[in-house]
């Protein structure tokens, strides 16, 4: 048998991956926020607004 150590690693979040959740969080956040503005705005009067309308 080896009787090399392991290494125990703990599970300590950084600063860089906070940053990086907080960004993904708020670039998911505003691309929600845009499907939603973006499909209210494809609606009319005479038609029904949605995420894959075209506006003439």
């Amino acid at each position: 048998m080896s009787d090399s150590p392991t290494i125990a690693r703990s599970c300590i979040l950084d600063v860089f991956t906070v940053l990086l959740v907080v960004a993904t969080l708020l670039l998911v956040g505003g691309v929600a926020w845009m499907v939603l503005v973006n499909t209210e705005h494809s609606a009319s009067d005479r038609t029904e607004g949605g995420p894959m309308v075209l506006i003439d």
